[in-house]
């Protein structure tokens, strides 16, 4: 056996390497060899992953072995408890917790808890982190009813002693979820933070090891007692956006920087030497965390269209619906001169169905007084416009409403109220396309 395959051997998880490959050298720390990929897996200091073909590589050497107490002895299992956890992280899928599956294709949400260590390896810095595997699911396909999973699984850990809570998933659906838990669990005595990757972790460009890192510092040296999104604030890995969780968005589909915050300013900046830099006012901690699990499922999510009649919203309140929240455009405008639209608006007028109507445009607000169309519907005590409010908390928002009451006027009263932080007064014109 040569030198260089007994050094490979003997490679162990955060040993400090030099590697020779097509005449370039490539120094890091060591995470693993994929044996089916027949690739060695690296970290450079950029914090970029690299894989190596093995059979190409054509000189290793051991700079630096990792100290033996730091040598990551983790058994795979389903979580990792502790009974004062500094910081706990709930799994629940999505790109974060995916690589590449070589047999199928594509991604899937299966690693390990443990692979969390593997790719953010100064988790450790921060004491006791506790995973809960909670689920391993795509943000598209997780429900109503597993936001309460996590915010039971939040409180869990936080009756634990756990200082700050992580959650990890998909981030195609991160916004409803991190708008939800403002509403569910409400006042917070510790952040919960919401974070995913929009690179799997066995990418190079992979942004979940900067973002894992810097959910954790949130997590506990942040001063605020909100549900947050954590995610990179351009395409570099040298800070992350600190976003309320009610008032971001994902604008993206696959830059790093997909997340932005929507008719308000960040929160903060938080940096990889652990700094963290206050940009606006937040909500801050409360003695104890509280928690409302009562949620009305049955909110229907339209939105309007050129060329819209009334049918879908029949077909909604046909359905069951309790509630239906309407992306109109502009300040919430409706294709009212479509009298099925008007009709079907009556229909749940008369049924006690509320109708939510926020703005497609994503920024600015509703306004039921600007232009005479929607002044008709001004003897309809059923439409409610929610200001600025986004479209996703709205549908988040009415569902825990209607878990409260059924009633429309205090329906209404509880949709115009902020709860937490999720409607402003006006907006101003710096926060728009941060």
């Amino acid at each position: 056996m040569s030198a260089q395959s007994k050094n490979m051997d003997s490679l162990n998880f955060g040993d400090f390497i030099k590697i020779n490959f097509k005449d370039k050298e490539f120094n890091g720390d060591f995470i693993r060899i994929d044996e089916e990929a027949d690739v060695l897996i690296m970290k450079l200091k950029s914090g970029y992953d690299i894989a190596i073909p093995r059979k190409e590589i054509r000189g290793l050497s051991i700079i630096q072995r990792v100290a033996k107490e730091k040598v990551n002895t983790l058994t795979k299992s389903e979580s990792y408890s502790f009974d004062n956890p500094d910081l706990t992280i709930i799994t629940t899928g999505g790109t974060i917790s995916s690589k590449i599956d070589y047999k199928r294709g594509g991604t899937s949400p299966f690693v390990p808890p443990e692979y969390y260590f593997q790719i953010a390896p100064d988790l450790k810095k921060y004491g006791n982190v506790a995973i809960n595997k909670l689920m391993s699911i795509w943000s598209e396909d997780m429900a109503p009813r597993d936001w309460i999973k996590i915010a039971i699984a939040a409180l869990s850990a936080i009756k634990k002693g756990s200082k700050g809570i992580m959650v990890t998933m998909g981030t195609d659906t991160m916004h409803f979820a991190s708008a939800a838990m403002s509403f569910i669990l409400n006042p917070l005595s510790v952040p919960v933070v919401f974070t995913g990757a929009q690179r799997s972790t066995d990418r190079g460009s992979t942004d979940a090891s900067t973002n894992l890192l810097l959910s954790a510092i949130t997590a506990l040296k942040w001063g605020g007692g909100e549900s947050v999104i954590c995610m990179h604030a351009n395409l570099n890995d040298n800070y992350n956006f600190i976003l309320r969780g009610n008032r971001a968005r994902k604008m993206h589909s696959e830059r790093r920087d997909a997340f932005r915050p929507i008719n308000t300013l960040p929160l903060g900046k938080v940096y990889l030497d652990g700094k963290i830099e206050k940009l606006s006012e937040n909500i801050k901690r409360s003695e104890e965390t509280s928690i409302n699990t009562k949620l009305d499922e049955k909110v229907a999510l339209l939105v309007s269209y050129p060329g819209m009649d009334g049918n879908l919203i029949n077909a909604a309140i046909e359905k069951g619906t309790h509630g239906i929240v309407i992306a109109g455009t502009g300040f919430g405008n409706l294709p009212l001169k479509e009298k099925s639209v008007y009709n079907a608006l009556k229909r749940a007028k008369k049924e006690d169905i509320p109708v939510v109507l926020t703005s497609q445009t994503i920024y600015g607000a509703t306004n039921e007084f600007v232009y005479s169309r929607l002044r008709e519907l001004s003897n309809f005590d059923n439409i409610i416009y929610v200001g600025n409010m986004l479209t996703e908390t709205a549908f988040a928002k009415l569902m825990f409403v209607l878990g409260q009451t059924k009633k429309i006027e205090e329906v209404k009263t509880i949709m115009n109220t902020t709860l937490a932080g999720e409607i402003s007064d006006k907006d101003n014109l710096n926060e728009f396309l941060i």
